[in-house]
């Protein structure tokens, strides 16, 4: 049998034309008003993301990062929210004559609306294929790569001032579809505080839409709490998230460091890992396990 690994990554617009589909995919099939575009367009263009050939091009450099880790050359990137990507890459692997698939998701964290909406699409695709077997690799946090990632970076920061709060955060998630999620980034936050001998930290979660009841409380909630009991140093620790793109440079080092800064306060952010060798081992790892077994 042979079995192809597929990377599956979200997925970001190159070009302005792009935030239309890209929006209607993420929001199943309802495109954005005129309004809401002008809002999303100001918001790319703040983070300089149509000049910005790295946030472009991630997913091709996590790609190239495991490629290397692994020692293949027959890794297969698929994105979410890209018209006809997903499709397309089961159709190279088919024509290249693989009989299984093994996915990863880039997101560490397995949530039923984050990583189980790439299962479900590939599943709906693989319907056409059925001498195609599929294995998903669900969620890899808990490899000792990830949790060193996190820990080694935030220890740069000297994050154990009495005045510095560490907030960790993830991806909201509706209320209803929670399930192990709040137990696994609790869990992983647990791990990297006590590696770094944290004093004061928090759980927070971010990016959650403005309909419907979804996971809190927000991080600028968190922030404006922590304000409010004396902090004067807030470090950011997007740890459900894996690079640099607009939930990240947008809704954290602009909206977050405006909360933070208008009170004369200190924001900081850990970096992200994008196609860090570290942080992508863990990943390898988690594959190089589930072939082997």
């Amino acid at each position: 049998m042979k079995q192809a690994i597929l990377l599956l990554s979200f997925g970001t617009p190159c070009e302005k034309s792009d935030l239309v589909p890209y929006m209607t995919s993420i929001r199943h099939g309802k495109a954005p008003s005129e309004g809401e575009l002008e809002v999303l367009t100001a918001r790319y263009d703040a983070i300089g993301q149509w000049d910005n050939v790295n946030l472009q091009t991630m997913g091709e450099q996590q790609k190239k990062s495991l490629e290397t880790l692994l020692g293949v050359e027959d890794i297969y990137l698929a994105y979410l929210h890209k018209p006809h990507s997903m499709e397309q890459a089961i159709k190279a692997i088919v024509d290249a004559g693989y009989t299984s698939i093994l996915s990863i998701v880039t997101s560490p964290f397995y949530s039923v609306v984050g990583t189980g909406a790439y299962e479900r699409k590939l599943q709906a695709i693989l319907q056409e294929y059925s001498h195609i077997s599929l294995d998903n690799i669900q969620s890899w946090w808990d490899r000792s790569q990830f949790i060193e990632y996190w820990s080694s970076r935030l220890a740069n920061l000297n994050p154990t001032q009495a005045d510095t709060i560490c907030i960790f955060s993830a991806h909201s998630v509706p209320v209803t579809t929670v399930g192990d999620y709040v137990f696994h980034i609790t869990s992983a936050a647990e791990k990297i505080a006590e590696r770094v001998n944290l004093n004061h930290w928090c759980t927070a979660w971010q990016s959650a839409p403005p309909y419907g009841e979804w996971l809190g409380p927000t991080i600028e909630t968190v922030i404006e709490q922590a304000l409010l009991e004396g902090a004067k140093r807030i470090i950011c620790v997007p740890f459900g998230f894996v690079s640099d793109h607009v939930e990240i440079l947008y809704d954290n080092d602009i909206l977050c460091r405006r909360i933070v800064e208008v009170t004369g306060a200190v924001y900081e952010r850990v970096p992200m890992p994008n196609g860090n060798a570290l942080f992508m081992a863990g990943m390898a790892e988690a594959i190089k396990e589930r072939i082997n077994k």
